[in-house]
């Protein structure tokens, strides 16, 4: 009896040596609230499930800012402007950063400028080509053009066959062919294609629709790229030809209760897992931009649409107001999302990362 104590006694001290010593997971972060510094302004952010890294502008002090999860740590870039807008290379080792008349060319892994050049507009979004060209979106100005910067020298051209609305948004389809651009501050709003192949951005087409299905000014795409999500809660299949392009293919719904479009809301951001087939979304609360978005996750089956749940953004340990969504993205695994929010705390706004 007493070896079989002795032995059990061991067995046990076995188990809590080494299981207390197995590697823990080192590739996401532990969930909770990271409190960012005070003073400090997120204007613009983009995640990178090539490279796992979530990449954010900020002002006071003006920097670009390179979270890696895996690591646990964050690496800083000092811009000489502050930043309106960033962009990410597919392959998440370059950025492109948008400010008032420049804009500057990043490398994300030696984490260096490595040029900055003069741009003729502020730069409200830009896109990163994979062809090294930046392609900046104007604030500015009513009807304007996509401002088309080549990368190795700085030149500038002005997109060809058409205008833009200033105050328009884009992003780069994941062919690298073409960007999709969606009006704002116009109605009804349109979403149209252009071709970057050769650099500067050159119209093709608009959408067959004409205030038909809501688009309202800003899109995500589907990681294999047949998809887009607008922001007016209107999902259309893409293809390459025009007959096949920007046709409706669903409503991802705002209104969780009747499963419909809500009218009153719009979708503030988005993005997709193809690993887990699920879509993560933020509402506005209303159409007033003045409220706070609303403090939840929304989750849906990325393949039907279907509204599966909402997940509430964590607050800090103060107990402070409902927090106020910015941005929502998710690894490359599926299994954590990083949500950007901001707070009013007295006098002062309080940002952080949700790890939910």
């Amino acid at each position: 009896m007493r070896l079989f104590l002795q032995s059990i006694l061991f067995l046990g001290l076995c188990v809590l040596l080494f299981g207390g010593c197995r590697k823990k997971n080192t590739e996401v972060l532990p969930e909770g609230e990271v409190i960012l510094p005070r003073d400090m302004a997120i204007t613009d952010a983009e995640y990178s499930k090539k490279k796992d890294i979530l990449v954010y502008v900020s002002t006071n002090p003006s920097q670009l800012n390179i979270l890696n999860p895996a690591q646990n740590s964050t690496e800083k870039v000092m811009l000489d402007y502050a930043p309106m807008s960033v962009s990410l290379s597919s392959d998440g080792n370059f950025a492109v950063v948008g400010f008032d008349a420049h804009l500057s060319y990043i490398d994300l892994n030696t984490r260096k400028v490595i040029s900055t050049y003069d741009v003729g507009c502020e730069a409200l979004d830009i896109v990163l080509g994979d062809n090294k060209w930046a392609y900046v979106f104007p604030k500015r100005d009513q009807w304007a053009s996509i401002h088309c910067i080549d990368l190795a020298n700085g030149k500038e051209t002005l997109s060809q066959y058409a205008s833009i609305y200033a105050g328009s948004k884009g992003r780069l389809h994941p062919s690298g062919k073409y960007l999709y651009v969606t009006d704002n501050f116009l109605g009804p709003s349109d979403i149209e294609k252009f071709d970057v192949q050769q650099g500067t951005a050159t119209l093709l087409y608009d959408s067959k629709y004409h205030g038909t299905y809501p688009v309202e000014g800003d899109l995500w795409f589907s990681e294999d790229g047949k998809r887009v999500f607008l922001k007016g809660q209107t999902v259309m299949k893409l293809a390459d030809n025009q007959e096949e392009d920007m046709i409706y293919n669903g409503t991802i719904a705002l209104d969780t209760i009747t499963n419909t479009v809500n009218k009153m809301k719009r979708i503030s951001s988005l993005d997709h897992s193809a690993i887990t087939n699920r879509l993560f979304a933020i509402s506005t609360d209303s159409l007033d931009k003045g409220r706070p978005n609303l403090p939840y996750i929304y989750v849906y089956n990325a393949t039907n649409l279907d509204y599966l749940r909402n997940i509430p953004v964590k607050k800090g340990a103060t107990g402070t107001p409902t927090l106020d969504p910015q941005f929502v993205f998710v690894n490359s695994k599926g299994d954590q999302l990083y949500v950007i929010t901001k707070e009013q705390e007295g006098n002062s706004i309080k940002w952080a990362i949700q790890v939910l």
